[in-house]
């Protein structure tokens, strides 16, 4: 199922010759009445990592980048850079949750701003006591076309990316959602430091049947409408492909999931969404790829194909609700920004 029409100007922003891949958007409506995106980019250089860049649109899909990065790299904990940045406002406060990855370990790090034209202020790691084994962590990697879990890796102990804030308080605190394989919850009663929920928010499931069946990850902040909280999560099956589901929780407790969607509502299917990521897949990752000649990426493109083990990829860490459409923001084969829209009434209804 796919109920969402992709703008007719995809991709929005795209490589460039500054930047080598654009893609996996912070989105939010500004005070100026801009749409702001916060992109992950990326040189292709040596010394590989990842910035958070800035870009504003009128009309929310021909964005004009902004001269200054939003955050780029400090210490040796953010080596290989930032990622995925997810923005929320909450009362005057704007909230950002990113990943700060130094090559082996991704940490949750959040920043804030009153001003998103003006300067983000980094609070530092957000659930500092998060091990990502203990709490039940897997890995797989893609063999012969099919998910392996690995019992031995070269991740660190940490692994609490992908983070989101809901966009108001319960009871004083603030809540978060965060992760991958399973997406975790965590609260806080300043904003900074989250102490984590022991059970998992939401695990995969099993069944070849559905689109989750491998690991979920954490997708835009959550959108409160009339039937509770709308959350969007990625949903990865055996086959590579990130997808959009969706679950409602109860408009006061968040925790309390009323529906969850047994299909996915987007996925990649246009040539911009398909086989652009070789970063999962290829021996060496980022490392290797960027001494790689065209012919052989070509050549690798191709036997990833047939294998089935090259990546289809929307993946959405921003969202926009403009006169009831929601507008996403996404990266599309890990290279590229798209956008894509539907009445939030017609994802409702699938909850009826």
């Amino acid at each position: 199922m796919d109920i969402f029409e992709r703008s007719k100007l995809n991709p929005v922003l795209r490589p460039d010759k500054k930047w080598w891949k654009v893609y996996n958007p912070g989105a939010i409506f500004g005070d100026d009445g801009l749409v702001h995106l916060y992109p992950r980019v990326m040189k292709r250089e040596d010394d590989w990592h990842s910035r958070i860049a800035h870009a504003v649109s009128k009309d929310g899909e021909r964005f004009e980048w902004r001269s200054h990065l939003a955050l780029e790299r400090e210490s040796v904990d953010e080596l290989r850079g930032l990622e995925d940045p997810r923005i929320t406002k909450i009362g005057d406060t704007y909230h950002m949750a990113f990943s700060a990855y130094d090559g082996k370990s991704v940490k949750l790090h959040t920043a804030t701003t009153n001003d998103l034209n003006r300067e983000w202020k980094r609070n530092g790691l957000a659930v500092p006591d998060f091990n990502f084994w203990e709490a039940g962590g897997k890995i797989f990697k893609w063999e012969g076309g099919h998910p392996v879990e690995k019992k031995k890796s070269k991740r660190g102990l940490h692994w609490s990316k992908s983070g989101a804030f809901f966009p108001e308080k319960f009871n004083g605190h603030y809540e978060i959602l965060f992760g991958e394989y399973y997406i975790f919850s965590a609260d806080s009663i300043d904003g900074v430091n989250f102490e984590v929920s022991v059970k998992p928010f939401i695990e995969p499931r099993t069944g070849t049947n559905y689109f989750d069946n491998t690991f979920v990850e954490v997708g835009p902040p959550p959108i409160l409408t009339e039937k509770g909280w709308l959350i969007l999560y990625h949903g990865v099956d055996e086959v590579f492909r990130y997808q959009l589901g969706f679950v409602l929780t109860d408009r006061l407790d968040p925790h309390k999931i009323i529906y969850r969607s047994n299909e996915p509502i987007f996925g990649p299917r246009e040539s911009y969404e398909i086989g652009d990521s070789l970063i999962d897949v290829i021996k060496g990752g980022v490392d290797k790829m960027v001494t790689l000649s065209e012919d052989e990426l070509k050549e690798f493109y191709k036997k990833a194909r047939n294998e089935n083990i090259m990546p289809q990829v929307v993946f959405c860490p921003g969202t926009v609700l403009k006169d009831k459409e929601l507008w996403l923001y996404y990266g599309a084969g890990d290279m590229s920004i798209c956008a894509a829209h539907a009445p939030i009434d017609e994802i409702l209804k699938l909850a009826d």
